[in-house]
């Protein structure tokens, strides 16, 4: 079983991302919001924790682009 690499993992997520995420990953991480925002935004390099935890929390979502069609 092939596993995705950071940067999979961070476009995963963009496709996927809601209000209120960066503060639910830096609390779950340990990291500021600034500097979990500057992991998303790509000002900063994917750290492995943070790639995982928004794997984690997003893989059940639905895409946004997928989101606005069924509405």
């Amino acid at each position: 079983m092939n596993r995705l690499n950071s940067t999979a993992k961070l476009a995963f997520y963009n496709a996927r991302k809601r209000s209120g995420d960066t503060q639910r990953v830096a609390e779950m991480t340990g990291y500021s919001t600034s500097h979990v925002s500057g992991i998303i935004n790509g000002s900063r390099s994917i750290n492995p924790d943070v790639a995982d935890t928004l794997y984690s929390i997003s893989r059940r979502r639905q895409k946004n682009s997928e989101r606005e069609m069924a509405q």
